[in-house]
């Protein structure tokens, strides 16, 4: 996994579109302060194919998350909002605000990584 920095944050998002119109495929506890999400995301470098996104959030400062259930649910039309702070970085799904999203999560550490599209 590759972790993401504040100075890499622009052309991540450029080239995942701000994550819009992507899909949650699961949430899944690593750790009591870590966990995974993954997501299916279109890939402008790879001619807007789709892709798996798979995010580690390590050293949680706060979250609020939705059950199994509710996560295909949330409404990816504005994408993800990531943002850094001094302590960490805040992470908002389906909104375009980090405190308006339904499933946000404010971390120490943020990394991800590609891998081939699978529901």
């Amino acid at each position: 996994m590759k972790q993401l920095n504040k100075t890499d944050l622009s052309s991540f998002m450029e080239r995942f579109s701000n994550l819009t119109n992507g899909e949650i495929v699961s949430l899944e506890f690593l750790t009591p302060t870590s966990f995974k999400i993954v997501l299916t995301v279109q890939d402008k470098n790879r001619g807007f194919d789709w892709v798996n996104l798979n995010f580690e959030f390590t050293g949680i400062l706060d979250a609020k998350l939705l059950d199994d259930a509710a996560l295909k649910a949330v409404d990816m039309e504005n994408g993800v909002s990531i943002s850094f702070t001094q302590e960490g970085v805040e992470v908002g799904f389906g909104s375009g605000e980090y405190l308006s999203s339904p499933l946000r999560i404010y971390t120490e550490v943020l990394k991800y990584e590609e891998t081939s599209f699978a529901l």
